[in-house]
C-alpha cells in the first residue's frame, strides 16, 4: 500500500477482471480472487476509482461491529493484502483510500462514453462480481445490487444500439449472438426479441424467427398472462 499525496505508480501489467467471477490479470496470466474481505475491499475501491473514507469502508465491510472493531479489521485486511502484488495500487491519504487499477468495467464504460456501442456490448460477458454476494451484509448487498443493475442497464442499451446501428459493422453471426445474449439476460424483453427477430429476418432465417416469436409469446402468456404487442 502506498502512503503519499501524489498519484501512486501502478503495479505494471496488472488488471482487474470484475465482469464475471473476479480475477486479476498479471502479464497475461489470470488468477481468481476468492471471496474474502481483502478482495471485497480491492474490488470496491477499484469500482469507485476515488478516495473513500476508511470509516465508510469499515462500516461497509463490518456493519455489525462497533466502529473501533471494524477499524481494526480494516487494518488487518490491509496488512494481509501486503503479500499481494496488487496491494501497491491501494493508495492512502490521511483517512481515505483509493485504487486506480485498470478494470474491464472501466474499459466498458470508456467504450460507452466514446460511442463505441458494439465494443461495449462485446465486453460484458457475465454478471458483475459473480460469487461476491454477502447475504449477511445488507450494506454490501445493496451496493452490489445497485452496481449490477447499473452495468446491466448500460450493457442492454449498448447492445440494442449496436444491433440497430449499421455503423458498428457487426457481422451477421456477431449480431445474432448478441441478440441471443440479450434474450438470455431477460427472456421477456420485448425490445430484445424485436432485435433478435430483425437479425434473423435479415439473414433469411424466417423459420427460426417465427419459432422465436412463438416461444416468446408462450413465455409471456405463461408468466404474465399477456399477449405480444401488435407491432411485434
Amino acid at each position: 500500500m502506498v502512503d503519499e499525496h501524489g498519484p501512486a505508480s501502478q503495479p505494471m501489467n496488472l488488471r482487474l477482471l470484475l465482469l464475471g467471477a473476479p480475477a486479476i490479470e498479471n502479464d497475461g496470466r489470470v488468477a481468481a480472487l476468492p471471496f474474502e474481505r481483502r478482495h471485497q475491499l480491492l474490488v470496491y475501491l477499484a469500482l469507485r476509482r476515488d478516495w473513500v473514507a476508511r470509516a465508510e469502508l469499515a462500516a461497509l465491510l463490518w456493519p455489525d461491529l462497533p466502529a473501533a472493531h471494524a477499524y481494526t479489521n480494516l487494518r488487518k485486511s490491509l496488512h494481509r493484502a501486503q503479500t499481494q502484488r496488487w496491494s501497491a495500487a491501494i493508495e492512502s491519504e490521511g483517512t481515505a483510500l483509493r485504487c486506480l487499477l485498470p478494470t474491464d468495467v472501466a474499459t466498458f464504460e470508456q467504450a460507452l462514453r466514446e460511442g463505441r456501442q458494439g465494443r461495449a456490448a462485446a465486453l460484458r460477458g457475465a454478471e458483475l462480481l459473480r460469487g461476491f454476494d454477502d447475504a449477511g451484509n445488507e450494506a454490501w448487498t445493496a451496493w452490489l445490487s445497485y452496481e449490477r443493475e447499473r452495468v446491466r442497464i448500460a450493457w442492454r442499451g449498448a447492445a440494442l444500439a449496436a444491433l440497430g446501428a449499421t455503423r458498428d459493422g457487426l457481422a451477421h453471426a456477431e449480431a445474432a449472438a448478441l441478440s441471443v445474449r440479450l434474450l438470455e439476460a431477460d427472456p421477456l424483453d420485448e425490445a430484445a426479441l424485436r432485435a433478435h427477430l430483425q437479425v434473423l429476418a435479415a439473414g433469411g432465417q424466417l423459420a427460426p424467427a417465427r419459432q422465436a416469436f412463438r416461444d416468446y409469446a408462450a413465455r409471456l402468456k405463461s408468466e404474465l398472462g399477456l399477449e405480444p404487442g401488435r407491432e411485434l
